[in-house]
């Protein structure tokens, strides 16, 4: 039979049967990998901590006769122990995965999202910035590395690059300064009833430069930046709503980090 070894982060994790799961790995060497790993839910399996979401390992594979792999051996390198404490880290950790999982292609090798979501794992582990930080800076460096990164450098119609503010259009990637949107002719950038005709943010100074630092900067370095509470603010509803764009969909697990946060929020305040 034919073996293959890689080494890969747990996006997902199912169970199947009585002791079996299925995995999706994200491996450096062959993209997203579908793997079983089997016996894995028994406490006696050698493989039981390295089939575990948000492990990150190097594995054994066979691929059996219809062409499926599964485990045979693995060696953990890093569990992200600090996550397992904090249902708040797990439940971003968890929607951090879905992304990788929704922007990887099976057997399409993508070391820079591999790389970003185990150093986004690693600062919630360590709690190396603040939760929101985290969340807002991977949701626009994900952006960056899958090829829609927004274009900070300047009015997409004036080309003027020093305002205090601009609008970000979501859906081009592109950002307007505030006189060329308020002389458009087209409905398409006016605002009416407190709404925009299409989908607008918008960008304080702070917030721009902060997202042209996220998106062009050295990938290990993407959290090496600071805003005031406003502007982290600020940022956390831009990146969350550029990135959902463009990726075309939501997630269950971005729901359940947003309702836990609350419910957190709400019993702290009952405390006062």
């Amino acid at each position: 039979m034919e073996q293959i070894s890689v080494t890969g982060l747990v996006l997902r994790e199912l169970p199947k049967g009585d002791n079996d799961k299925l995995l999706t790995i994200l491996t450096s060497e062959h993209g997203k990998m579908f793997v079983t790993g089997k016996g894995v839910r028994s406490l006696k399996s050698k493989n039981m901590v390295t089939s575990r979401q948000f492990c990150f390992a190097t594995y054994v594979l066979t691929k059996n006769r219809g062409g499926y792999y599964h485990i045979s051996e693995s060696e953990l390198h890093e569990s992200f122990f600090g996550l397992r404490g904090d249902l708040y880290k797990i439940a971003l950790a968890a929607y951090v995965c879905d992304v990788a999982d929704a922007l990887s292609v099976e057997e399409n090798v993508d070391i820079e999202l591999l790389r970003l979501t185990l150093n986004t794992l690693y600062a919630l582990s360590n709690g190396v910035r603040s939760v929101g930080m985290i969340k807002a800076a991977f949701e626009m460096r994900a952006a960056a590395e899958e090829g829609f990164a927004p274009d900070m450098s300047g009015c997409a119609v004036c080309g003027s690059d020093d305002e205090e503010m601009y609008y970000l259009d979501i859906l081009e990637g592109d950002i307007l300064c505030h006189n060329c949107v308020a002389s458009a002719s087209e409905n398409e950038y006016r605002e009416y009833s407190g709404e925009w005709s299409r989908p607008f943010a918008v960008l304080s100074k702070g917030v721009r430069c902060a997202i042209q630092y996220i998106t062009s900067c050295e990938s290990k370095r993407f959290l090496s930046f600071s805003l005031t509470d406003d502007e982290m603010t600020e940022l956390g509803a831009v990146a969350e709503k550029y990135l959902l764009h463009h990726i075309g969909r939501g997630f269950d697990t971005l729901d359940y980090y947003k309702e836990y946060g609350k419910l957190t929020a709400d019993d702290k305040s009952s405390e006062l």
